[in-house]
């Protein structure tokens, strides 16, 4: 981005977007479809009944299977009682043929009348429509966006039931939020609040239904809200933000979207092309000043080829350096207990390679050591001649791998390299102030690398000269480390 203005710059002293906790629990995919509760629900595994006037949760002796049913196809046309009648009969489990119905109404979006037939029948045979089957009527309402429907049923529901489980209040909010109704969605989520946390689709149905009527004061306290309650935010919501706000000259919405955007960076999550985008565009229509923004490819230099701007270097200075690996050895090792976890000599034996400039060392587990098909004894035997190796037990908390990787990687001096996959970002968090963890991702992003196939998928090449690798039983076979063993072979001598 340029601008005749200058951008806001990132202040390692400021207070984070986001508490620690949060950012070591990003979330990078967008929601989609229904939650796992509301799924479970459509899916027929719980049935409610209203006896007493409160909801009892009880499990079907025969679950409703959505693949054993799968080809059922609903009528194309309401049906009269006696017709579903005859079709109930006929069925190979007329006991739960209501369920199954519906759930292939909502498979293929049947009309909603023909729903509303089959629910006056069940009214007329049983004198009342069941829990399970009123809110599967629900979920094809809200996919078809059917506010008055949605709003009978809701009123219907109130009288019969005190409460209402998590499954029908996201769909419920998720309806509303969609129409003109929208604010009666903010009323669901403050009856959600008084029983349980909501969940993060309630605050962001919400949050999306106050950007589309630019009521972003409320989404913006809505989003922060949602943060209080460790709810990682999705893209998703992240990106509506930036829509909604677009053209909106407000200091204290300027300064939320600045707060995502620096949460966003000290996470490192990367937006996708739409949502760089939406940030592209929104900074263009700030009333009153002077942005245009680009979508380019940063040179290895470091250098903007659009604005000549010279990134921040990922180097540390001796202080800094210093400073992180004290930080990272009392914080992470010593804070996430694990000498307690792992035997001495795991310790110690990660010291000695470290002090020795080990110029390649490999930290695995002893399971690596069994002859097999994916550890095969006579290349391990040619990869530990190249290489140093440790094998610590076969305990089941990889985490504890990554505490010695740091550990080794910043013994080892400030040219080290390390391989893993893993984005580090739990042990960040145990970070515990925000000028440190900067320092961590900033030395993170210049010492980490990332291993990848070449493209017939047989090896791996490095290109560094001074790497760590580690959890190498989850990228590769032996056989394929081998061969980037023997690729990196003058490498190792």
């Amino acid at each position: 981005m340029t601008s005749s203005s200058t951008a806001l710059p990132v202040d390692p002293h400021g207070t984070d977007a986001c508490s620690s906790k949060r950012r070591s629990e990003v979330d990078y995919e967008e929601g989609k479809g229904w939650d796992e509760e509301t799924r479970e629900m459509l899916e027929g595994k719980l049935h409610f009944s209203s006896s007493g006037g409160t909801l009892k949760k009880q499990f079907l002796n025969h679950p409703v299977s959505r693949h054993k049913f799968a080809t059922v196809q609903p009528p194309e046309r309401p049906l009269c009682a006696e017709e579903w009648s005859r079709l109930r009969e006929g069925f190979q489990s007329p006991e739960i043929f209501e369920e199954v119905m519906l759930n292939n109404m909502i498979r293929y979006n049947s009309p909603i009348d023909v729903a509303k037939s089959l629910l006056t029948h069940v009214a007329k045979s049983n004198g009342d429509i069941g829990y399970n089957i009123l809110v599967k009527y629900l979920a094809l309402c809200v996919q078809q966006g059917k506010t008055s429907e949605i709003c009978d049923v809701y009123d219907i529901l109130k009288i019969r039931f005190k409460i209402l489980e998590s499954g029908a209040y996201n769909l419920l909010i998720k309806g509303l939020s969609n129409s003109d109704q929208w604010r009666m969605a903010l009323t669901l989520l403050e009856e959600v609040k008084r029983v349980t946390v909501p969940s993060r689709s309630n605050y962001e149905s919400c949050i999306k239904a106050a950007g589309r009527h630019r009521e972003m004061t409320l989404a913006c306290e809505l989003y922060h809200e949602m943060l209080t309650k460790d709810l990682v935010p999705t893209l998703d919501v992240l990106q509506a933000l930036f829509d909604y706000s677009r053209g909106m000259k407000d200091p204290a919405l300027q300064k939320a979207l600045f707060g995502i955007l620096l949460y966003l960076r000290e996470n490192q999550i990367y937006p996708h092309k739409t949502f760089m985008w939406s940030i592209k565009l929104w900074f263009e229509s700030i009333p009153g000043e002077n942005w245009k923004g680009h979508l380019t490819n940063i040179k290895d230099s470091g250098r903007c080829p659009v604005c000549n701007h010279q990134l921040e270097d990922s180097e540390l200075t001796e202080e800094e350096y210093n400073n992180l690996r004290e930080r990272i050895i009392r914080d992470v090792i010593h804070g996430m207990d694990t000498f307690r976890k792992t035997s001495p000599q795991l310790f110690e034996a990660v010291n000695w390679l470290a002090k020795d400039h080990a110029r390649l060392l490999v930290l695995g587990r002893k399971h690596m050591l069994s002859n097999s098909s994916n550890w095969k004894r006579e290349i391990m035997k040619e990869m530990q001649n190249k290489a140093d190796f440790f094998f610590a037990e076969n305990i089941a908390l990889r985490s504890e791998d990554d505490a010695f990787l740091l550990y080794a990687t910043l013994r080892s001096g400030k040219h080290c390299k390390f391989v893993t996959r893993d984005f580090l970002r739990d042990h960040k968090a145990c970070l515990s102030d925000s000028v440190t963890r900067h320092l961590f991702r900033k030395w993170q992003r210049g010492h980490q690398i990332a291993v990848s196939p070449s493209a017939g998928g047989k090896r791996i090449i490095f290109l560094l000269k001074f790497l760590i690798y580690t959890e190498i039983h989850e990228l590769c076979s032996s056989e394929e480390l081998g061969n980037a063993f023997r690729v990196t072979s003058k490498l190792a001598c």
